[in-house]
């Protein structure tokens, strides 16, 4: 299968210079399934493969793998003494398999899957920084980019983003992804962020597919702390290949101005600006979900980027014991959400159905979810956001069944990084409260 993709232009912020050229990769994706893996022996990256399925989405949806049965490698191991018992033994068999204490899907499939796509680069992206967003995969992604490889990421939490300007030069080549699914990271075999318990172990890619052409100077990371002491904002902002310029930041609150607009030349790879509001703050929590807007835009002689952020004017302290925001008590009235999906099998990437869930716990008096060992996508965060409710989420880890932590392994290295990728996305949203490895 062979498809040619053109780069639709969309605007980023008010400010109206500097426009997004992105490439949605979403739609059909040609697929091979490599339980014994051998597409990296066979270099699969260069063999067209005669199935398809549509992406954003999960093989197992898809009709992918196996029928669930008595031999099935589930990830998650509690009730084991329980299956045992003759009560279950009519239920044992392959003809009859019924699996009672967690989510049994239509099929299952554990290992490597690659999925590849032609796609064609304009001419105008010659010179420009070009990244790779796979927003939600699961769990391990591998990159080649024609026959080059282009790098790994294993991120269960975060987008998984790849520079690929060196390769993706004007003109048509074949994007190949490969995503394994089996225990990447011992984080648990009991962990909802890679279990069968209440989503499935999935292998796919959801959310937002796109490739994206910005500025080889941008805005890599754009981060907000309210100062509600001194009624002010500190931003810092990192600059990737910074080569001089200017950069400005824009503060709205409901659309107009909330402050001076500041404007600077650029003089380091890392700027640190205070910016003081017109007017009394005003704060966020679970009443009043008040939203701040941050736009921020960079000219510089290698062109021009933008970068926009929502956040709220909000502080979280504690009191001797006691959780406080804004200075005030903070009593959390909360439930637990272990990744329980049944329909799809993994976690939805729209606001609209994180707004559903949240309504539905703050219909029953709740103000707070705690993610058991997973951490959800960034339109959990906006749902939040905007309707006012308290997030916690974790490192994706239940390591106190099946792994440890603080013996050397490498799940202690993935958690401070897990824990930085998540604090890196997601800490400007104001209904992101504690954050933890685990319970």
């Amino acid at each position: 299968m062979k498809l040619i993709l053109c780069a639709a232009m969309l605007a980023l912020t008010s400010f109206g210079l500097a426009d997004l050229q992105i490439i949605d990769l979403s739609g059909h994706w040609d697929v091979r399934l490599d339980p014994q893996d051998y597409g990296i022996e066979n270099a699969w990256w260069g063999e067209a493969f005669s199935e398809q399925l549509s992406l954003p989405g999960s093989l197992q949806n898809q009709g992918f793998g196996n029928d669930p049965g008595p031999d099935t490698p589930w990830i998650g191991d509690v009730r084991q003494e329980e299956w045992r018992k003759p009560k279950y033994d009519p239920y044992r068999s392959a003809e009859n398999f019924k699996w009672p204490f967690w989510l049994q899907p239509d099929k299952y499939y554990k290992g490597a899957a690659w999925y590849q796509k032609t796609v064609t680069i304009p001419e105008d992206w010659a010179g420009q920084r070009i990244t790779l967003t796979l927003e939600r995969p699961h769990w391990e992604t591998s990159v080649w980019i024609d026959s080059e490889p282009a790098g790994s990421y294993n991120s269960l939490s975060t987008p998984h983003v790849y520079n690929l300007s060196r390769q993706l030069t004007p003109g048509e080549h074949v994007l190949t992804v490969c995503v394994d699914n089996r225990m990447i990271i011992n984080v648990g075999p009991n962990s909802h962020s890679v279990s069968d318990h209440t989503q499935s172990n999935w292998n796919g890619l959801v959310g937002r597919l796109q490739l994206r052409a910005q500025s080889p100077t941008w805005i890599d990371d754009l981060q907000v702390y309210p100062d509600l002491e001194r009624n002010a904002v500190k931003v810092v902002a990192k600059i990737g290949n910074p080569i001089g310029g200017r950069l400005s930041f824009q503060l709205l609150y409901d659309g107009q101005p909330a402050a001076e607009e500041t404007i600077f030349t650029l003089d380091s790879a890392v700027v640190e600006k205070s910016i003081e509001l017109k007017d009394d703050a005003r704060l966020w929590d679970e009443f009043n979900p008040n939203l701040y807007t941050l736009n921020t835009r960079l000219e510089t002689p290698a062109g021009k980027d933008e970068r926009s952020t929502v956040f709220g004017m909000r502080e979280v302290g504690v009191d001797g014991t006691r959780i406080t925001l804004n200075d005030r008590p903070l009593f959390l009235r909360g439930t637990l959400e272990c990744a329980i999906f049944p329909l799809t099998g993994y976690p939805p990437t729209d606001v609209e159905s994180w707004k559903r869930i949240v309504r539905v716990c703050k219909a029953h008096g709740l103000n707070h979810l705690r993610f058991h060992s997973w951490c959800p996508p960034d339109a959990a965060f906006t749902a939040a956001d905007e309707l006012g409710f308290y997030l916690q989420v974790e490192c994706a880890s239940w390591a106190n069944q099946g792994s440890t932590i603080g013996d050397g392994h490498p799940i202690d290295q993935w958690l401070y990084a897990e824990g930085e990728r998540i604090t890196r996305a997601y800490a400007n949203h104001p209904s992101l409260v504690p954050v933890s490895y685990t319970h």
